[in-house]
């Protein structure tokens, strides 16, 4: 039922160029002012949407605050959030939480991302294997040479990784929380000994020169699989799944009206968002493709 709407909402959002109704808010599709929260991870990407749509609907006031997951949840549960940005989907239980108390949670996968791996310029190895994350993580001790640095615990990549390894969330002597993904390859590019976990949007795009720039300060390992074998987390292994650490991205409106937040998302469906999805290095979900005619006189 979710999906009917969201196809619905994008061919009305790109039939139309602006909207002559008033929702239950303050805010129409097109223009008011929205709160919108997001991870770390999706920052790059985001601010370029942002920058898009206002120039295309100036009456439009976006504005991001970026937290990490369990800050997102929280001020969910508490009514601050009303639209976020999230690497899945709410959880069942979640969903009844939020619907039994009148909140309409409307949801849309728009784009899959994936987790990086970053380690020191320096470092003698190219790659990691599965089974060796899993163990440095659930490390009990700090005698492993090897230490992980995590942009925020209770963030996105930390949450992914506890529970696809189905790990205790406890203090770890070899993991480091720091404050973004930018200061986790800081940290990385000055700390031999560590490996970074960065969102592929914060290193892809290879027309944003702070992506570039990181780009050169670190090193992108390869992740080692019993099942797929070595590859990277760019958007040709994010197609065919074989880098491992894949994750769906859902924007969530909680809204219950037609407003600026399901305005955003409808065109972050439509062929222009998935443009900037697709520069930002993320595999869109709604990707229009080209039309390539050939001449055969």
């Amino acid at each position: 039922m979710r999906n009917s709407f969201w196809v619905i909402a994008i061919l009305v959002f790109t039939a139309c160029s602006n909207y002559d109704y008033q929702g239950e808010g303050k805010d129409v599709p097109t223009a008011g002012k929205v709160n919108i929260w997001a991870d770390f991870a999706d920052s790059l990407m985001l601010t370029q949407m942002k920058d898009v749509f206002e120039s295309k609907y100036p009456k439009a006031d976006i504005r991001f605050t970026f937290a990490s997951e369990t800050d997102i949840l929280k001020a969910v549960n508490e009514g601050i959030c009303r639209i976020c940005i999230l690497h899945r989907d709410f959880f069942e239980q979640e969903k009844e939480a939020l619907e039994n108390r009148n909140f309409k949670v409307r949801s849309v996968k728009f784009a899959k991302s994936s987790i990086a791996l970053v380690a020191n310029r320096n470092a003698s190895a190219d790659a990691i294997s599965e089974s060796e994350l899993k163990a440095l993580l659930a490390a009990r001790t700090g005698s492993s040479q090897k230490k992980l640095c995590f942009d925020r615990k209770g963030g996105n990549n930390y949450m992914f990784f506890y529970r696809r390894f189905q790990l205790d969330n406890h203090a770890q002597p070899n993991v480091i929380s720091l404050s973004g993904p930018h200061a986790v390859m800081d940290w990385v590019a000055s700390h031999p000994e560590f490996i970074g976990f960065v969102g592929v949007n914060t290193i892809a795009d290879k027309t944003d020169t702070l992506a570039l720039h990181y780009q050169r300060k670190v090193k992108i390992l390869q992740v080692n699989t019993d099942s797929t074998g070595l590859s990277y987390p760019f958007q040709s292994q994010i197609y065919t799944r074989q880098y491992p650490f894949i994750q769906d991205v859902y924007i969530h409106d909680l809204q219950g009206y037609s407003g600026l937040g399901s305005g955003f998302a409808a065109w972050i469906c439509s062929q222009p968002g998935q443009i900037l999805v697709k520069k930002s290095g993320l595999l869109p979900c709604f990707d229009a493709g080209r039309t390539v005619e050939v001449d055969t006189e």
